[in-house]
């Protein structure tokens, strides 16, 4: 699934399309479903949950209902947390959808899954690395993640999760040697600023159908 820059660039494409400021809590919520990787002993099965079934089945949306519902009928801050977290979903299918599943063919079908694995992260680190020095909204998107405070998101994650992963990307870029310093071959960084033109519509729909888009 796509990685934080790619989640971040989409929240911004969205308020602009809406001629909005950008919401901190937008914007935590965009990133808080891969919170569950700082959950002690979190498994496969674990992100699953948070992410309602993907990257194996299409999202369960049931499972959000009651937690849309109460949103709806809670602060600002609540409400964009909940439509953040939203928009990840549906970027992260989509990106399997238009990326993953097309981008797989084009990959040495001798690669063993793992080295597949090791050069799809290889290729999406990148990519997010040269968002992080290039994108003209990077600054601002930092300023409001420092701002946004977590909260509990029942039954999915607690706050000191989504705050640990929110605290986790603020310092992420700063390390240098987390940058793999290789040109991307397959994903690249014209094939994910497509990906992020096409997928703010899309996400854009999405929350339109679930009532939030008027709500943020």
């Amino acid at each position: 699934m796509p990685l934080p820059m790619v989640h971040l660039a989409i929240a911004v494409g969205l308020y602009a399309q809406q001629q909005k400021p950008l919401s901190p809590e937008f914007v935590l919520g965009s990133l808080a479903p891969d919170a569950i990787h700082m959950r002690e002993g979190w498994t496969r099965a674990d992100k699953k949950v948070t992410h309602l079934g993907l990257p194996d089945d299409y999202p369960d949306w049931s499972r959000m209902q009651p937690i849309l519902a109460a949103a709806k009928e809670s602060t600002p801050a609540r409400i964009g947390l909940t439509a953040g977290y939203i928009a990840h979903l549906l970027t992260d299918q989509y990106w399997i959808e238009s990326v993953v599943i097309p981008t797989r063919e084009l990959v040495p079908p001798h690669l063993s899954q793992e080295e597949r694995r090791a050069l799809y992260y290889q290729e999406t680190d990148q990519v997010d690395f040269n968002f992080y020095h290039h994108a003209p909204w990077r600054r601002d998107v930092w300023n409001g993640l420092a701002k946004a405070v977590a909260m509990d998101f029942p039954p999915l994650l607690h706050a000191a999760e989504i705050d640990g992963w929110r605290q986790r990307t603020l310092r992420w870029f700063d390390d240098e040697t987390k940058e793999p310093g290789k040109e991307p071959v397959y994903y690249t960084d014209a094939l994910v600023a497509d990906f992020v033109e096409r997928a703010t519509v899309v996400v854009g729909d999405g929350l339109e159908i679930r009532g939030l888009l008027s709500l943020l």
